[in-house]
């Protein structure tokens, strides 16, 4: 059996954590290969859901590779392609982006000397080869390097670091081509054995499908365990996922559905509950309460780019998380309730010939560098 070395740096960004790679260091280009080398290097497939094997963590926030090389295009500094590993299934998916790698990219391009930064804040553009979108880092660089330290903090990232500012461009139809899909704000689909359930389908950084968490006789507010636990709930989830998955078009049939897009959450409005480190979180903290799912299975957190669609479906008039949200919630800082705490999100949504136009969305994650060396293929 022939083994190999590949260069590759290990970074935490927002509530992730992922491989990177440069593009030169790869042995290959082929999407096949590279996919086969990935679920190496992560661990997957394991049935044991441990992904002891690999550099994986048994779930999909740290099953995760990136790679990253400069940019031909004017409009960006670096390209940037997002791989999702399944954990327990030989699946390797190239359909969609991570938000929160995407708050690494740009430390990780000056870091290793692809992009030459300037005294302190930065702006590296970044290509998301994925959603063929644009999106703006601005971070701190100090003596040549981003700054890590700093005073930011996020919902499920024990500590402060320095802050990453993501802006993207022109966030709608990353996947479908359409900010709003099925044209629709809200439609009404038919789900065997359950019945009608209205959903709101908006493409904003990912596709994502919103369900009212009290229409699937749900609180909103359940920890991801016993969402997990819940084998009927989570299999009309994953149903409802699917039946839109056609819907959409992003696929020809249910059974051909994407493990990991269109992704899928329930909203409900500004709830009090506790968050996996135990603390309280009081409705008014929030400005919307959620639960999303990823890879079959409820986030700990809220994947990146769930949050930006957040922030983007709120400031859609019609749409559910529009109308449940708080109020007088300012559209620029959403507050999302999550597992781990809240996050804020924010967007322009502007209305052009009658048309929702999602001019820009906004986040802020931070990052840390774990490790740089080789993996072992």
């Amino acid at each position: 059996m022939n083994q190999r070395w590949i260069k590759a740096t290990y970074y935490r960004g927002g509530t992730s954590k992922g491989v990177f790679f440069q593009k030169k260091d790869l042995p290959t280009e082929n999407e096949k290969e590279l996919s086969k080398i990935f679920l190496k290097v992560i661990g997957s497939p394991d049935l044991n859901g441990r992904q002891l094997n690999g550099m994986g963590g048994g779930v999909s926030s740290v099953s995760k590779c990136v790679i990253i090389s400069p940019s031909e295009r004017e409009d960006a500094d670096v390209d940037y392609n997002f791989i999702q590993l399944a954990v327990d299934k030989p699946i390797a998916e190239w359909n969609n982006n991570c938000g929160n790698l995407s708050g690494a990219v740009g430390p990780y391009s000056v870091q290793e000397g692809i992009i030459k930064p300037k005294e302190g804040e930065n702006i590296v553009r970044i290509y998301q080869v994925n959603t063929d979108k644009i999106i703006h880092s601005t971070f701190k660089v100090k003596d040549g390097k981003p700054e890590i330290d700093g005073d930011y903090s996020i919902a499920g990232v024990t500590g402060n670091n320095s802050k990453v500012r993501l802006d993207y461009l022109e966030p709608g139809g990353s996947g479908t081509g359409k900010l709003l899909p099925t044209g629709n704000t809200v439609d009404e689909i038919e789900i065997k054995d359950f019945g009608k359930i209205k959903v709101s389908i908006v493409d904003a950084a990912t596709p994502l499908i919103y369900i009212f968490a009290e229409d699937l006789g749900l609180n909103g507010t359940e920890t991801p365990d016993e969402l997990d636990a819940n084998i009927d709930k989570m299999d009309i989830i994953q149903r409802i996922r699917r039946k839109c998955s056609v819907l959409t078009g992003i696929s020809d049939s249910e059974n051909n559905a994407p493990m990991n897009t269109p992704r899928i959450g329930i909203v409900t409005s500004p709830k009090d509950y506790k968050s996996l480190d135990q603390s309280n979180i009081k409705q008014d903290q929030q400005d919307i309460t959620v639960r999303m799912f990823s890879m079959g299975k409820t986030h700990k957190a809220i994947m990146g780019t769930a949050g930006v669609n957040v922030g983007v479906a709120a400031a859609i008039q019609g749409t559910i998380p529009n109308n449940i949200k708080r109020k007088n919630s300012n559209p620029l800082e959403l507050r999302v309730g999550n597992p781990s705490g809240v996050m804020v999100a924010g967007a322009i949504v502007e209305k052009k010939d009658n048309q929702f136009y999602a001019k820009t969305a906004i986040m802020y994650r931070t990052f840390r560098p774990l490790m740089r060396g080789e993996v072992l293929v």
